[in-house]
C-alpha cells in the first residue's frame, strides 16, 4: 500500500514538473515571438514623398526612325507612400508605391517624313508636319531597395545611401499636341490601334540624403537626391522595333515619415 502511494506521488510530482517546464518554455517562446515580430513591426516607418523629377531619354533609331533624336529634358512629379522596414539598427529594406509622370521628348527632322510610310500615306489637311514628338507617360513605380544609415551627422539627422531598383507599370500614355505629334502620325499609318510604349520598364535606383527627426517621436523629414537609370527599352511592338528609348530620372526627394 505504501509502495503504491509512493509510486502515485512520484508520478504526480513528475507530471507536475513536466507541466511546469512546458508552461515556462511556452511563455519564453511566446515572449521571444512577440519580441521578434513585434520588434520588426515596431521598427517599420511609413511616410509620403512629394518629389519633383527631371526626366531625360536615351534614344537610338534606325530605318524609318533615323530622322529622330532624343529631345529636351522634362520636369514632372513623383508622389506616393514610402515604407522602411528596419532589420538592424542602421539597415532598412525600403519600398513603396509611387505615381510617377515621365515626360518623353523626341526631336523630328524633315527626313522623317521622307520615309515610305509618309510617301504612301501623306499627311492630311488636318495634320501638321511636326518637328517634335512629346508624351507624358504615367507609371506606378514599385521600388525595391536597401537603405544604409550613418551615425548622426548633426543631432537627430543621420545620412543615408540607398540602392536597388524599381519596377514601373505603365498605366497611361498621353501625347502632347496630338495633331502635331510625329510619332502619333506614324502610328496612325502603320498600326492605328496599338500603343507606342510598352507595359512597363525596370530601372536601377541610386540615392543619398538626410533624415531630420521632428520632435521626440518617430516623425522625420527626409530630403535627398535619387538617380534612376532605365535598364529596359520602353517602345512597344513590331511597328516600333527599330527605335530604342530608355528613360532616366534625377529626383529631388522630399517627404515625411511617421
Amino acid at each position: 500500500m505504501k509502495k503504491n502511494v509512493l509510486i502515485i506521488l512520484f508520478i504526480l510530482a513528475t507530471v507536475t514538473n513536466v507541466l511546469a517546464q512546458n508552461q515556462l518554455w511556452s511563455s519564453s517562446l511566446s515572449a521571444a515571438s512577440r519580441e521578434y515580430w513585434g520588434g520588426r513591426f515596431n521598427n517599420m516607418s511609413i511616410g509620403f514623398k512629394f518629389s519633383p523629377a527631371i526626366t531625360f531619354v536615351s534614344f537610338e533609331g534606325v530605318k524609318n526612325f533615323r530622322g529622330m533624336s532624343d529631345g529636351a529634358a522634362k520636369i514632372n512629379m513623383t508622389v506616393g507612400p514610402v515604407a522602411d522596414f528596419y532589420f538592424a539598427q542602421k539597415y532598412a529594406f525600403s519600398t513603396g508605391l509611387w505615381y510617377t509622370v515621365k515626360g518623353v521628348s523626341y526631336n523630328i527632322y524633315n527626313s522623317f517624313y521622307d520615309t515610305d510610310v509618309f510617301v504612301q500615306k501623306p499627311l492630311t489637311k488636318d495634320e501638321i508636319k511636326a518637328n517634335a514628338a512629346e508624351f507624358n507617360l504615367q507609371y506606378l513605380q514599385i521600388p525595391v531597395s536597401l537603405k544604409i544609415f550613418s551615425d548622426q551627422v548633426t543631432p537627430g539627422m543621420p545620412f543615408y545611401i540607398q540602392f536597388g531598383g524599381t519596377l514601373d507599370i505603365n498605366i497611361a500614355e498621353k501625347p502632347v499636341n496630338y495633331a502635331k505629334n510625329a510619332l502619333v502620325q506614324y502610328r496612325d499609318r502603320v498600326s492605328p490601334n496599338s500603343g507606342i510604349f510598352g507595359f512597363g520598364e525596370a530601372n536601377l535606383l541610386l540615392g543619398a540624403g538626410f533624415e531630420k527627426k521632428l520632435g521626440t517621436g518617430t516623425d522625420a523629414f527626409f530630403f535627398g537626391l535619387q538617380y534612376q537609370r532605365g535598364l529596359s527599352e520602353i517602345n512597344r511592338g513590331s511597328s516600333f522595333a527599330d527605335m530604342i528609348t530608355k528613360t532616366n530620372q534625377l529626383v529631388i526627394d522630399f517627404g515625411l515619415k511617421f
